[in-house]
């Protein structure tokens, strides 16, 4: 695998180096390499909100609609400060092909508030989110562009656009952005939607392997939504997770830890070294009596483990620390946490990565599910939606599983080829191409 890498490092940047590694390896022209490099529309606005203070607060949005050739664009909105320009084109790129690697009918679109909800009053999210769909309803509905919530967004938010957008346009429109309360036309397993689509791929690679779960060590960098829940199905299946992390950092024991222990700590005291540590004073004689010790987020990431899961923040895992993983496996929930460099030298080391284009899709998975039975009215069991995600999540895997092996490829080179395929196809059936 080769990467062409920009002096300058983005999430942008990052995407086109892969991008450009397939696009050789795949042997696409220059018409095909233009349509499926840029975004197809991208919009930005200024939302302006009153402060509970009373003063005037200003917030760049944007909206950016990278490639619909196989249906509506879909994508999560994200409110946090870093969420630039640059950051949403990578993130709404990246959704296109995850949705053509899953099978699912949409395109690839991303937005983002640089806000700082922690930052903001319940009333005053609420505005920033209303504003967001005045700013761009035009450009959303259930045939046009579908939103879902991202970092720092949650089921809540998805309810007060909703209920603006249908406001703004006069309709009901249930289908029209996905991830809602379930009382509001939300969907059975969308909470645990991204962990599971993970972990159906990881009990597939374990099987197929005749590895035993209780013999494999797991480290998770991450203990948001994906990561907690993550954590809680493997422990049940019988893996042994030694290590977790969130913002705050992170414990470890070689012996195994609890993971419904530590969410509950997490939920009591804001994090997950909580049972130990209060702030950064932590009471050592009982961490060495339970074989638990403190560690960095950068720590954990070079931990002896058999199976890494960053779950948490993009550009983790870098070509100054991919020498030193020591996972065989890296299966990855987060978006975007491994960089190219990264990547050359992980395939050299034989370390199998399962891209983030594939290993997190359970989510989008679900809120296709979720636009499916608001389209038709219907509510889906818990069963069935799980038992359909597991088969669209095994059915992409095993088809990049074998594009992989067929054209040796590393797998984040074979879901890319595979997506992109599949959008092509879809260009020239429209004739775009």
């Amino acid at each position: 695998m080769t990467a062409k890498i920009s002096m300058k490092s983005t999430p942008y940047t990052r995407f086109q180096a892969t991008l450009e590694d397939v696009f050789q390896k795949i042997e696409l022209g220059a018409p095909e390499r233009k349509l499926l490099s840029e975004p197809q529309a991208i919009h930005r606005e200024t939302i302006t909100i009153k402060r509970d203070d009373g003063k005037k607060a200003e917030f760049p949005a944007f909206r950016v609609q990278f490639n619909n050739a196989r249906g509506p664009y879909k994508g999560g909105i994200r409110y946090h400060p870093d969420a630039d320009l640059d950051e949403v084109k990578a993130l709404a790129a990246l959704m296109a092909i995850k949705t053509a690697v899953v099978g699912i009918p949409f395109g690839g679109s991303k937005g983002g508030v640089q806000c700082d909800p922690k930052e903001l009053s319940k009333r005053e999210v609420q505005e920033i989110s209303r504003a967001y769909v005045r700013a761009f309803g035009k450009h959303l509905g259930a045939d046009i562009d579908c939103p879902a919530p991202d970092v720092n967004t949650n089921a809540d938010i998805m309810a007060w656009m909703r209920d603006e957008y249908e406001k703004i346009t006069h309709s009901y429109a249930p289908a029209m952005i996905t991830g809602k309360p379930l009382a509001y036309g939300g969907s059975l397993g969308r909470d645990t939607a991204t962990a599971r689509g993970g972990f159906f791929i990881l009990q597939e690679l374990t099987d197929r392997d005749a590895l035993d779960p209780s013999e494999l060590r797991v480290a998770i960098q991450g203990f948001g939504n994906a990561g907690a829940h993550m954590a809680q199905l493997l422990h049940g299946a019988g893996y042994t997770v030694v290590a977790v992390s969130d913002s705050q950092g992170g414990i470890y024991s070689p012996e195994g830890i609890d993971p419904v222990r530590i969410e509950k700590y997490k939920h009591k005291t804001g994090s997950v070294a909580g049972e130990y540590c209060k702030g950064s004073v932590c009471d050592i004689d009982r961490m060495k009596m339970d074989g638990v010790r403190k560690i960095s987020n950068e720590e954990l990431l070079e931990l002896p483990c058999d199976i890494l899961i960053p779950a948490a923040l993009d550009n983790v895992i870098t070509g100054a620390n991919a020498k030193r993983i020591r996972a065989k496996l890296i299966l990855e929930i987060a978006n975007g946490p491994t960089t190219p460099e990264a990547d050359v030298i992980l395939a050299k080391k034989r370390v199998k990565v399962i891209p983030d284009v594939l290993a997190n899709a359970g989510g989008v998975t679900v809120s296709y599910f979720e636009w499916v039975q608001g389209r038709s009215g219907e509510q889906w069991t818990a069963e069935r939606v799980d038992q359909d995600l597991k088969r669209v999540m095994l059915a992409a895997f095993r088809e990049v599983r074998r594009t992989a092996y067929r054209e040796k490829m590393t797998h984040r080179e074979a879901a890319f080829a595979v997506g992109l395929r599949r959008i092509m196809e879809a260009m020239k059936v429209r004739g775009w191409i």
